[in-house]
C-alpha cells in the first residue's frame, strides 16, 4: 500500500455506505481489487471508508442494491486543494503582483538631495548624475557603486572639498562641502617687495612703490625690487608696494628612468558573473562558463535588496573578472634620456606657479647605471621671482 503523504499528492475520496447490509457493497470492492482505506462503521447500517482518487470510476460502475445507498461525502489531497485554490486565482495573483511591483519600486530611485551646494554647482552635479544614470526611476541595482559615485564627482568638480553621499531606501542624499577661497588680505601694512631667489629681470609691473631695478638686472635673494617708501629724503612717505616682477630664474631636476620596466595592463575582455544570497552563503544564477583567463584581476560589485524602510539579508552581486597581461617595456638608452626629458620637463612643473614657463633645458649628465639611465638636467624658467616684506623701524 502506498504512504500516506503519497496518497495526499494523487487524492483520496471519503465514502459513505447507509442502509442495510452495507457490507456487501465492502465485499463487491473487494472483489474488484479496489483499496479501501479507513474503513470505520458508524452505526448498525452505516459504515465509511476511503478510497483513491483514481478508484472513483471504478467504484461507481460497481451496481449497488436497493437496500442501501452510496454517497461520497468528502474529498482530499493536492488536486482538490489546486481546485479550490484555482477560484481564488484572481486574488492570489493580485497580491503576488501587488508585492512584486512593491518590492521593484522600493529598489528604485525616487528622489535625489542635494544639500550644501550653490545653485551652479547643485545643477552641474544633477547633470553629471544624470550621466552615470542616477536619476529619478533608475534601478538602483544597476547604479555604480556609492564610492565610485562619490569619486567621480569630486574628481569631476575641483571647486568642491567634499561630498558625502548617502542612499537612504529609495533617496539619495549628497552633501556638498565647497571651496570658498579666503579674499586677498589687503596690503594694510608698509612693506618692500623683493626677490625670493636669484634671478635675472625679465620684465615688471610696480603699480605702487619705488622700483630700484630694471630689465636684465642680475638680482639676488632678498634683494629689494620695489620700495614701500617714495617720497623725497626730507619728506619720505611709506607705503605698501604693489607689483609683479617677472625673471629668468634656473632650476635642476634629477631623473632615473628604468631601461625594463613590467606592468599589468587590461586587454578589455571581461566576463561577469552574477550571485544572489546572503553575505555569507551565495548562489550563482547567471555566468557559469569557465574562467579560461590565465591572468586576472575580480571586482565586486553587491548590492543589498530593501522592501519599503526595511533591508532584507539578500544580496544581489555582480562579479566582473577581467583579463590581464604582464607587459615589459623596453627603453633603448636614447629612448630612456627623452623619456626622461619629458618626465623631468613634467615634474619641475608641478612645482611651479601656473603662469610660469620653462625657456631653456640642457642635460648636463647623463649615466647608465643599474640598468638605470640617470639624468641630470638644466632648466631656465621665467616666473615671478617676487615676495613681500614688511618695513620696520629703522628701514
Amino acid at each position: 500500500m502506498k504512504n500516506q503523504w503519497v496518497s495526499n499528492l494523487t487524492g483520496m475520496v471519503q465514502v459513505k455506505v447507509l442502509g442495510l447490509g452495507p457490507e456487501r457493497f465492502l465485499n463487491e470492492c473487494m472483489r474488484k481489487g479496489i483499496p479501501l482505506k479507513n474503513v470505520k462503521k458508524s452505526g448498525t447500517n452505516s459504515i465509511t471508508f476511503t478510497i483513491e482518487l483514481k478508484d472513483y470510476k471504478r467504484i461507481k460502475n460497481i451496481p449497488r442494491k436497493k437496500e442501501y445507498k452510496v454517497y461520497f461525502i468528502g474529498r482530499i489531497g493536492l488536486p482538490f486543494e489546486i481546485r479550490r485554490a484555482w477560484k481564488y486565482f484572481g486574488f492570489v495573483l493580485g497580491i503576488v503582483g501587488f508585492l512584486a511591483v512593491l518590492f521593484l519600486l522600493s529598489n528604485m530611485v525616487w528622489r535625489i538631495d542635494v544639500k550644501g551646494a550653490s545653485p551652479e554647482i547643485e545643477y552641474k552635479l544633477r547633470k553629471e548624475l544624470n550621466e552615470l544614470g542616477v536619476k529619478t526611476g533608475a534601478s538602483q541595482f544597476t547604479l555604480p557603486t556609492l564610492q565610485s559615485i562619490q569619486k567621480k564627482l569630486q574628481d569631476d568638480n575641483p571647486s568642491i572639498t567634499w561630498i558625502g553621499v548617502q542612499l537612504n531606501g529609495t533617496t539619495f542624499h549628497f552633501e556638498v562641502v565647497e571651496k570658498h577661497l579666503p579674499k586677498p588680505e589687503q596690503a594694510l601694512r608698509p612693506r618692500h617687495i623683493i626677490a625670493k631667489e636669484e634671478a635675472v629681470i625679465s620684465s615688471m609691473f610696480v603699480e605702487k612703490g619705488k622700483p630700484l631695478v630694471t630689465a636684465n638686472d642680475y638680482v639676488h635673494k632678498g634683494q629689494v625690487l620695489v620700495s614701500g617708501i617714495i617720497g623725497t629724503e626730507d619728506h619720505p612717505q611709506i607705503v605698501s608696494a604693489v607689483g609683479k616682477v617677472i625673471g629668468e630664474v634656473w632650476r635642476e631636476e634629477l631623473v632615473s628612468i628604468p631601461l625594463n620596466t613590467s606592468f599589468t595592463v587590461l586587454t578589455g575582455e571581461k566576463k561577469n558573473r552574477y550571485y544572489i544570497g546572503t553575505s555569507q552563503h551565495k548562489i550563482k544564477y547567471w555566468g557559469f562558463d569557465k574562467n579560461k583567463f590565465t591572468s586576472f584581476e575580480k571586482e565586486r560589485n553587491a548590492y543589498q535588496f530593501k522592501f519599503l524602510k526595511w533591508k532584507l539579508p539578500l544580496f544581489f552581486t555582480k562579479e566582473s573578472i577581467f583579463e590581464s597581461d604582464e607587459i615589459v617595456r623596453t627603453y633603448s638608452k636614447e629612448e630612456a634620456v627623452e623619456v626622461g626629458k619629458q618626465t623631468g620637463r613634467s615634474d619641475l612643473m608641478k612645482k611651479l606657479s601656473d603662469d610660469a614657463k620653462i625657456l631653456q633645458e640642457k642635460v648636463l649628465h647623463e649615466s647608465l647605471d643599474n640598468g638605470k639611465v640617470n639624468l641630470r638636467i638644466y632648466y631656465k624658467v621665467l616666473e615671478d621671482i617676487t615676495k613681500t616684506k614688511t618695513i620696520v623701524q629703522g628701514d
